[in-house]
């Protein structure tokens, strides 16, 4: 049997979705379509119905797409005309890995993948594909007859190396995946529950071939994605850096890109570095090789209760010794802060103000975020902490001062629209106790 796998394809879940497709590409009798819209997915879908062919829909989804333009509504309403043309619906990435109950009740999807998709999803279409029993998979979960959610357990991590990160012979490229996972478990994030505490590294030899199939499609910027662009090498949760791993992997990229005109771009977006890994030795180093002028910081808050309550392990003294090393040395230091906390008090969010104006002085640039509940997370049926009226005026103080950005006022909005999506029986993390979350 030949099966046709029709991915929703789209700016938020894009690197996600190419790693997949570069998983299932290279399968015989299978094939891969990636559909930007909605119409375009149902008529591709009716297209695989009608050749005779198995025809499966799979959606990756973010907990902060759904109440976006009431998304949640749409997403289920297009499920049902799915399955009703016998097309098998499946979903994974981080919303449904948090919440696989409410995916199956609310949505309406036939199977769920919890956690890394790359080996479990091609194990699943291989299963169809050659009329095996798919609920034999591992990293799956469905409901059985009586509605009730069922894990098939948990499937091995996988090694990166084994893995294209992207289909490059799609012309499809993103940032390079380098690490994977986080030992440090912070309770608003993630990255530990979905990927794992144990960090896994992508080799120097294969992040080096895959800068060149990146600079062969003429791609000159090479970007790379890790929860921390600085623990590349640990094996585990450490205030000091792997420094002769870092320089490996900044030399051996340098002296590949620099021949194309490539320029290496580390620390910087889409990733960020914990605090306590900033110092002379690693910046200096970076300095050498990266084209970036700036690095992403995850502080976080400038409160030491919240800081331990959210599980950082940093002080507020390791962010404003990082901003000062980094300035000392050419980088511009690109602040994260969140405010609203679970729990957070009107003292806690002046500190939090107060470390924005020191680190501002310093040099540091701060990026202002809004705290968003992500199912799956220890914080994740927690309700955020509304930002009082003389605190807003104070983060209007630094974006008016040109010291200051990001999207905080529309993660506000969004993170009580999830609110909602809990109190209407989208979101049921509580009832399904996300079981493929590693802890």
């Amino acid at each position: 049997m030949r099966v046709g796998v029709v991915f929703q394809y789209g700016k938020d879940t894009r690197y996600s979705v190419n790693a997949l497709v570069a998983s299932l590409d290279k399968l015989s009798r299978v094939y891969v379509v990636l559909a930007e819209s909605e119409e375009e997915l149902l008529n591709t879908a009716k297209a695989i119905a009608k050749r005779g062919d198995l025809c499966v829909v799979a959606y990756s989804l973010l907990t902060t797409m759904l109440p976006v333009g009431n998304y949640y509504e749409k997403l289920r309403e297009l499920v049902k005309l799915l399955r009703d043309i016998k097309c098998i619906t499946i979903a994974g990435g981080p919303h449904v890995s948090g919440d696989p109950l409410g995916a199956l009740r609310y949505f309406g999807f036939n199977y769920v993948f919890i956690g890394e998709a790359e080996a479990s999803l091609r194990n699943f279409i291989q299963a169809l594909r050659d009329g095996l029993d798919p609920l034999n998979v591992r990293g799956m979960a469905y409901l059985d007859e009586g509605n009730n959610l069922v894990f098939t357990g948990r499937e091995k991590p996988i090694n990166l190396d084994e893995y294209d990160p992207f289909p490059y012979w799609r012309r499809m490229v993103n940032p390079i995946e380098i690490t994977r996972g986080c030992p440090y478990g912070c309770h608003y994030c993630q990255v530990s529950y979905l990927h794992g505490k144990q960090y896994r590294h992508r080799s120097v030899e294969k992040v080096v071939y895959y800068v060149g199939k990146v600079l062969e499609l003429g791609i000159r910027d090479i970007r790379f994605i890790s929860p921390d662009s600085l623990a590349y090498g640990l094996e585990v949760e450490s205030r000091d850096v792997d420094l002769a791993s870092i320089e490996n992997l900044v030399l051996s990229v340098y002296n590949v890109a620099r021949s194309s005109g490539g320029r290496i771009y580390l620390g910087s977006f889409p990733s960020e570095v914990r605090p306590e890994h900033v110092s002379r030795e690693v910046v200096n180093l970076l300095k050498k090789y990266v084209a970036n002028k700036s690095l992403i910081i995850g502080a976080q808050s400038g409160s030491e209760r919240i800081l331990r309550s959210i599980g950082r392990k940093h002080s507020v003294e390791d962010v404003v010794e990082a901003a000062d090393v980094a300035v000392k040395h050419g980088f511009t230091p690109e602040i994260d802060l969140i405010f609203g906390f679970p729990g957070e008090s009107l003292e806690d969010m002046n500190a939090t103000i107060r470390l924005a104006w020191r680190l501002i002085k310093i040099g540091a640039r701060i990026h202002l975020h809004y705290y968003v509940p992500l199912p799956g997370t220890p914080f994740g049926m927690k309700k955020p902490t509304p930002i009082p009226y003389e605190v807003k005026k104070e983060i209007w103080r630094i974006i008016g001062a040109g010291k200051g950005y990001g999207d905080w006022l529309k993660q506000e909005e969004i993170s009580w629209k999830i609110v909602d999506l809990h109190e209407k029986g989208v979101i049921q993390p509580k009832q399904s106790k996300a079981p493929g979350f590693i802890t």
